[in-house]
């Protein structure tokens, strides 16, 4: 299983996620909200302000103080790694 480092020492599964978006659309921070009162929350931020949503193929909801643009790419740099191999 591979990480994908979503900052400050957080990492998620690179293939549970399905979407990275930003974080300042508001039907992202309503997704947010929901998952947090859901108890589907994984907040990587460290008290940072989050710039990023990470959505994962089982319902839960990663934020992250990255932006969307570093993620995407950490992400697909994952994903070349995968097909090297």
């Amino acid at each position: 299983m591979r990480l994908l480092n979503i900052g400050y020492g957080n990492s998620v599964a690179a293939a549970r996620v399905i979407a990275v978006v930003t974080a300042d659309s508001a039907p992202a921070r309503r997704s947010v909200q929901d998952a947090r009162e859901e108890k589907r929350l994984i907040d990587g931020t460290a008290g940072h302000r989050g710039a990023c949503v990470l959505v994962l193929d089982n319902g839960m909801i990663a934020l992250s103080a990255l932006q969307a643009e570093t993620v995407a790419a950490r992400l697909q740099n994952e994903h070349e790694g995968e097909k090297q191999e």
